[in-house]
């Protein structure tokens, strides 16, 4: 009994250490505002054969989500009518609102200049989602019986779940503006969280994270981000929203980054473990900032990063001649 004593507290304090060795030190509300998403066309039905994106979002207002352009153009765009389903909350018990677009009462706005059939789109890829909760239509179920809920009775539960109640009062975060930045490479360590059926996963980046002036948005060298992850946030350890996940680059060549001198900086063995993410610029801040109401910003640089004289001409050829893919 002794030695299965012993072992048990090394077991135990062996999984101790690991939990807080790969814990990341990002600031809570990171997690808390990400969103799950579904779009669909609303001529069709969610259990039909209906093409269904499954996408992530940002509650950066009580009102206001932000995701990738990709995740609703193609329910979405132009007169067609379209459902948003957006997960508010998943824990003992989930909240699900499902948000109607029209062009009679239009819910969903993507950027003017998103176009996915042209390359270097990354730049430029995102919508907002406007929520009025007085005319969502709302779905509520108790995850432990199964059962559907009516809102009174989910209100009454939910002082009983601070899990639930966290999640599905979160909003706000402050956005990093990029507008006038030049090329920099950024200080922080970045966090991609992903929320799946109420679980909540992250990747934390690698140390080489740029944003790249000619391209108006960020490039990093691949940690785990995939399908799944668009239209989520990327986040600084503060809690500080610096992009929206977009796509991902495949060629699989080399990379070479250099200085100013033409020295090579360091390869990327492998272009098909890049990622690319939206940034807040001019022309997306701007749209931002005509929907959204009291945004809270602050600048790339110097708070976030400094600027850089690599070159990236390879990558930006790479980029004008490969299709980015989603």
């Amino acid at each position: 009994m002794k030695n299965i004593l012993i072992l048990s507290l090394f077991l135990s304090l062996f999984v101790s250490a690991y939990a807080q060795e790969k814990e990341p030190a990002v600031h809570e509300n990171a997690f808390l505002v990400q969103k799950e998403i579904a779009t669909w066309e609303t001529s069709q039905t969610y259990n039909s054969k209906a093409r269904v994106y499954s996408c992530q979002a940002v509650r950066v207002h009580k009102n206001w989500f932000i995701t990738a352009a990709h995740c609703v153009y193609a329910s979405c765009r132009d007169s067609k009518s379209c459902t948003v389903q957006i997960t508010l909350a998943e824990a003992e018990l989930k909240a699900d609102v499902r948000i109607m677009h029209s062009t009679a009462s239009p819910r969903v706005f993507i950027y003017s200049g998103f176009f996915p059939g042209q390359n270097r789109i990354s730049g430029v890829d995102a919508a907002l989602i406007y929520f009025d909760p007085e005319t969502a239509h709302y779905l509520f179920a108790n995850m432990e019986t199964g059962e559907s809920l009516e809102y009174d009775q989910f209100k009454k539960l939910l002082r009983f779940s601070p899990e639930t109640k966290a999640q599905y009062q979160a909003y706000g975060v402050r956005l990093i503006n990029s507008a006038t930045a030049p090329t920099a490479k950024l200080n922080p360590v970045l966090a991609v969280p992903r929320v799946s059926r109420g679980v909540v996963s992250y990747r934390l980046s690698a140390t080489d994270n740029f944003f790249v002036e000619k391209l108006k948005h960020f490039i990093s060298p691949d940690f785990g981000v995939r399908q799944g992850n668009s239209g989520g946030g990327v986040f600084t350890a503060d809690g500080d929203l610096i992009g929206i996940v977009s796509s991902g680059l495949f060629t699989g060549k080399d990379l070479a980054f250099h200085d100013e001198e033409g020295k090579t900086v360091f390869t990327l063995k492998d272009a098909s473990s890049f990622f690319f993410f939206t940034g807040f610029n001019g022309s997306t801040m701007g749209f931002i900032r005509n929907k959204v109401p009291s945004l809270r910003t602050i600048s790339l640089v110097p708070f976030f990063a400094e600027p850089t004289e690599q070159d990236f001409n390879d990558i930006i050829k790479q980029v004008e001649g490969t299709s980015m893919v989603f």
